[in-house]
């Protein structure tokens, strides 16, 4: 499987500027916080989901090594095949169109 490009992966690389932070009164007791913003933590589920894409393998052997036997047994039911790849085309114009 190849992806060109998922979302705005590239902004999290990009740096951009800090805005400058007041120091707090230092006398009392303080502890430290961030906060995230909404656009942070979707580039970063974003990344997440791009390292989950890139760890996994492109081809499972165990599915082909599987249908190649039933091929040669002569079990394979190419029917049954025809109506997932349907389903699952469909299900894909489906994601493209809408968005």
């Amino acid at each position: 499987m190849v992806l060109n490009k998922i979302g705005n992966i590239n902004k999290i690389f990009e740096t951009k500027k800090s805005n400058s932070v007041n120091k707090a009164n230092t006398t009392g007791s303080s502890s430290d916080s961030i906060q995230l913003s909404t656009e942070g933590l979707k580039a970063a589920e974003e990344a997440k989901t791009l390292q989950m894409v890139r760890e996994t393998p492109d081809v499972r052997r165990e599915k082909v090594e599987a249908i190649k036997k039933q091929m040669q047994d002569g079990t394979y039911d190419r029917h049954l095949d025809d109506k997932v790849l349907g389903l699952v085309a469909g299900k894909l114009l489906n994601g493209i169109f809408s968005e």
